[in-house]
């Protein structure tokens, strides 16, 4: 199913580590089941810098996946949630609906689908064609650039579905404060967590805490005390210091959701230990919606973690921005 989704006209496409190239393809056509979006912003998130740093699924690819756009065309007989003309974004997980997974509502996992700037051309381009299936309409107040931020409520939200009924207080500990990490505790947060987020570097931790958010220096992070009883760890740093701090704040009976891909793992013998609960969660597919509805609410403010704005062929000098040592950019966004 991925291979059906296809990018063009303007098109910034990740040609070799650290190489973007402009170029101006064919506009696709949609097919039955298909739409074409006019794309009017992307985000860079942090799955884009990995891969922009040598870590892509395929070369070329068209990196992003958080977006939104305008519905320019529907297939033939495709029966769509979004009208021609209607703002949307789009669930980045392409699936192909009948396999084991899809059937089970895990289409994350489906056996031939793909991610959007990952496994198939992504929304770094002025259109695109995908699945219509993926769309979801945006509201008025919620503006094309929260749209580019919508993915880390999404994980959370999948985050929570995963984790399941939780019997202990409310209680989370967010490693990491980049974007992620504060749209998860901001998201968290509304659904009545008691949540610290911690952070090394010091302008994520004042944009965090100007996002309204508790957070701690993550160098001088006490051990999770066990009298506190089990907590919620969520890990989005991908970095190895960071699971090493997750694994430091968990107490007994705590879990940890792991959402960063990082070089490092969790010792057997201490999730044994302590009884831990260890889930990856991948994504957010099918929480887009309910995404949406809590930035229309007003409960979480995506926009807050978007410092830098550029144009689609400014896109190798906004993935430079966010990739040179010491950068300051929290969130890049692409006008397309």
């Amino acid at each position: 199913m991925s291979a059906g989704v296809r990018a063009g006209g303007r098109v910034a496409r990740l040609t070799a580590a650290g190489v973007i190239t402009l170029t101006d393809d064919a506009v696709p056509s949609p097919g039955p089941g298909e739409a074409l979006i006019r794309l009017t912003a992307c985000g860079v998130c942090g799955t884009d810098v990995h891969a922009y740093a040598g870590r892509p699924a395929a070369l070329p690819i068209v990196l992003g996946h958080d977006a939104a756009g305008v519905v320019d065309a529907l297939g033939p007989g495709t029966d769509s949630p979004a009208a021609i003309g209607e703002r949307v974004t789009i669930d980045p997980t392409i699936a192909c609906g009948a396999c084991v997974y899809c059937t089970q509502s895990r289409p994350q996992l489906c056996l031939a689908g793909g991610y959007l700037g990952m496994t198939c051309d992504g929304t770094m381009a002025s259109r695109i064609v995908v699945p219509a299936r993926n769309l979801v309409p945006l509201p008025g107040t919620v503006t094309d650039v929260d749209a580019t931020v919508l993915e880390p409520i999404a994980v959370a939200l999948h985050v929570l579905e995963r984790l399941g009924p939780w019997t202990a207080k409310p209680v989370a500990r967010v490693v990491g404060g980049g974007p992620l990490g504060i749209i998860a505790a901001q998201t968290l947060n509304s659904y009545g967590w008691e949540t610290l987020v911690f952070e090394p570097l010091g302008h994520r931790r004042e944009a965090g805490r100007a996002a309204g958010l508790d957070v701690r220096d993550s160098n001088d992070a006490p051990a999770g005390d066990p009298a506190d009883g089990p907590v919620l760890v969520v890990e989005t740093s991908a970095t190895a210091g960071g699971v090493a701090l997750a694994s430091r704040l968990a107490t007994p009976g705590s879990a940890i959701a792991v959402v960063g891909r990082a070089p490092a793992d969790f010792a057997a013998a201490d999730v044994l230990g302590r009884e831990l609960t260890v889930f990856g969660s991948r994504g957010g597919s099918g929480t887009y919606p309910r995404a949406v509805e809590l930035v229309r609410d007003g409960h979480v403010r995506p926009a807050a973690v978007v410092s830098h704005h550029f144009g689609l062929d400014e896109t190798g000098e906004a993935m430079r921005a966010v990739t040179e040592p010491g950068t300051t950019v929290l969130r890049a966004v692409l006008a397309c």
